[in-house]
């Protein structure tokens, strides 16, 4: 958001370390009104129409947060579609509070806008990189020299958008927050969701195409990742009344054998990373009809994965229209290498033993295979390609049993900077010149609860009792963790650091089930196509 600092040049403020900000053209400014608290609220409108909100309280200190929501669908149907700014602060879905109240209070500014480029929304991460520049820039116009400091953050899909947008623009923010965000490429992710479909077609209903359907442009594409969602979906609303007992219909080599439906699922679960706790099922506790901890795993799953479904899908299509028909591709898959040694021995029982294993796995290694488009499957890993070469402090929190964008992103994400920051140390020590390299990622997450799933007096669980108080569901944190966690990125703007392993801590003590240990590492994705 747009124009800049006049009065003085360019090469002045680039050579004096002090941000630069080019307006862009056509942007209207802003209409700000304040209310009884002196509260400032200003909107306005991007070049290209979407809308955007800046709040400043009387106690502003010079912080400034930068908002980026995550994703939004073009099409309505699977979900609403926006009707502008929906999201100005870090809000949990679970609860639907934000935390505008507590960065006011705590003397923040803070700035959000819709992430839609005329009308298009979904995958459209390399506009929003753009118009996320542009709203700091229509900030920089309008505060100037008030605004002392800049945090962009924000959730899910933002994770691919400001990983990229600090590296194209290192001076436009001092430091970065990403909750519940999707690590680049997002094609680690997406693969394993499509695997969903493809693994479910083979034990369940063979009609599903999933992500082999994706890839035609406008509504008639939407329309048709949808009927393969709905396909999904039908199966999951028997398993839920059912919860996988009958057994297997398909493959016909499984036909009649003793493994029931429920091992299928379970498998499919373990098999794409779906988290084997949910918001009911803590993947523990047993009754008279979850007798063993793995059935209680395998409803987890169950709860879990019509949200990841869902999502995959809207993603994946906007994603496909981007890279063209043909991006998914398991011509190379090795199923059982993507089934975990420690989960084949933890859910054993669940997946039908040692021999019920082998049997599924031999079917799904014997099956046809979908073959993608070489050019499509180049596009789509190369999506929101970033080089994680960013050295400013970067702080990211996921939930231990994030339904959607599973915690490994946060883990990849750290793997990326790692690697990154390594070699630099590596290549200073050689010469012990310039500004020795500092680790400056940190990944904090909030952890459920060791029990809570609830049971009826049937023995079957309680899929309609509150949901655990933490750790569970996407985007779903506590307003003491989101807090806590955009305190620690206004102190890292301020000091160029992440905070230390014992402030850490410290905060831990104080947040309930915000974990303090900053070596902790959840579940790894199970696809990684570089970077």
């Amino acid at each position: 958001m747009r124009k800049s600092i006049a009065a003085v040049s360019a090469a002045a403020l680039v050579a004096a370390g002090v941000l630069v900000s080019v307006p862009a053209a056509n942007a209207a400014a802003p209409t700000c009104t304040t209310d009884k608290a002196a509260l400032e609220t200003c909107t306005g409108t991007l070049a290209n129409g979407a809308g955007y909100v800046f709040k400043v309280p009387f106690n502003f200190k010079g912080t400034m947060f930068f908002w980026e929501h995550g994703f939004r669908a073009t099409y309505p149907g699977v979900s609403a579609v926006p009707k502008g700014v929906e999201e100005i602060t870090p809000a949990s879905q679970s609860t639907g509070k934000d935390i505008t109240k507590e960065m006011m209070l705590a003397g923040y500014g803070v700035a959000a806008y819709d992430g839609t480029d005329k009308g298009a929304r979904g995958w459209n991460n390399t506009s929003r990189v753009e118009m996320l520049k542009e709203v700091i820039d229509t900030a920089m116009e309008k505060y100037g020299a008030k605004i002392e400091k800049k945090v962009v953050y924000g959730s899910s899909q933002a994770g691919a958008i400001l990983t990229p947008f600090i590296e194209k623009y290192p001076t436009y923010a001092d430091a970065v927050g990403i909750l519940a965000g999707n690590t680049p490429s997002p094609a680690d992710s997406i693969q394993s969701a499509c695997d969903i479909f493809y693994i479910l077609s083979v034990f369940a209903d063979p009609t599903i195409k999933g992500c082999a359907a994706f890839g035609v442009k406008g509504p008639a594409g939407h329309g048709a990742s949808v009927a393969e969602l709905l396909k999904v979906v039908a199966l999951l609303k028997a398993w839920e009344v059912n919860y996988g007992a009958p057994g297997l219909q398909y493959p016909a080599a499984l036909k009649g054998s003793p493994i029931p439906q429920r091992s299928a699922l379970l498998l499919t679960g373990l098999l794409s990373g779906v988290p084997t706790k949910s918001a009911h099922m803590d993947g523990i506790s047993t009754s008279t009809l979850v007798p063993e901890h793995s059935i209680n795993a395998t409803v987890a799953i169950l709860e879990n994965m019509g949200e990841a479904v869902a999502t995959g899908v809207l993603a994946g299509q906007s994603m496909s229209e981007i890279t063209g028909p043909g991006f998914y591709d398991n011509t190379k898959t090795n199923w059982a290498a993507l089934l975990d040694e420690a989960d084949s021995g933890r859910y054993n029982l669940g997946l039908s033993g040692d021999e019920g294993i082998a049997a599924m796995l031999g079917v799904l290694s014997m099956a046809p295979r979908v073959t993608g488009d070489a050019a499509a499957i180049a596009k789509f890993k190369a999506l929101d390609k970033s080089s994680f070469t960013s050295t400013k402090p970067t702080i990211l929190i996921s939930n231990e049993a994030d339904r959607l964008v599973f915690a490994g992103n946060s883990s990849r994400y750290v793997d990326r900077k790692r690697e990154v920051y390594e070699k630099a140390l590596s290549a200073w020590e050689k010469t012990r010149t310039g500004k020795k390299p500092i680790w400056n990622t940190l990944a904090l997450y909030a952890m459920t609860p060791e029990t809570y799933t609830k049971f009826l007096a049937t023995g079957a669980p309680d899929l309609k009792a509150a949901p655990a108080v933490s750790g569970v569901g996407h985007q779903s944190f506590t307003t003491k963790q989101m807090k806590a966690w955009v305190d620690m990125l206004a102190v890292a703007a301020k000091s160029g650091k992440v905070p230390t392993s014992k402030y850490v801590q410290y905060i831990a003590e104080k947040v309930p089930y915000l974990n303090g240990d900053i070596d902790y590492r959840p579940a790894d994705l199970k696809y990684d196509f570089g970077y």
